[in-house]
């Protein structure tokens, strides 16, 4: 049995919702957790991307959830404030791949900087702790 917040497999359900309220809450929560003067901003910039994103329908859906927790949260239901909300869900049709395309545009920018990277032998030796050393040097 299927329906938007869980999955019934055999003796097992799983359910994701019941611990993070879904995409659209975390979204919500993270931008009113943010300082007051960056939330329109926030509210304004949200960018889907990786392939997960490619579900169809999950753009507007998003719109419609998220202007829903909007309005029953923060406006307490109050429709006639809602005109002033501004909410801008960006869907670029390259979003699958994007993840990959920024971390291949940052590795091509730094890669003259001896501090970004490390050796497979360092690697190797001490492990993901040299990356950590190195960052925490360059601050």
């Amino acid at each position: 049995v299927f329906d938007s917040t869980s999955i019934r497999s055999g003796l097992k359900r799983a359910s994701a919702a019941s611990k993070t309220g879904g995409m659209s809450e975390m979204v919500f929560r993270m931008i009113q957790e943010a300082d007051m003067d960056t939330r329109t901003a926030y509210y304004k910039h949200i960018v889907l991307s990786g392939g997960s994103s490619m579900y169809p329908g999950l753009p507007s859906r998003l719109e419609k959830d998220i202007t829903q927790f909007y309005l029953d949260e923060v406006l307490a239901g109050d429709t006639a404030r809602l005109k002033k909300f501004k909410l801008r869900i960006e869907d670029p049709p390259r979003r699958k791949h994007m993840v990959f395309l920024g971390g291949s545009v940052l590795a091509d920018i730094m890669k003259e900087r001896e501090e970004f990277w490390m050796s497979k032998a360092d690697y190797d030796d001490q492990g993901a702790a040299t990356l950590l050393a190195k960052n925490t040097q360059t601050r």
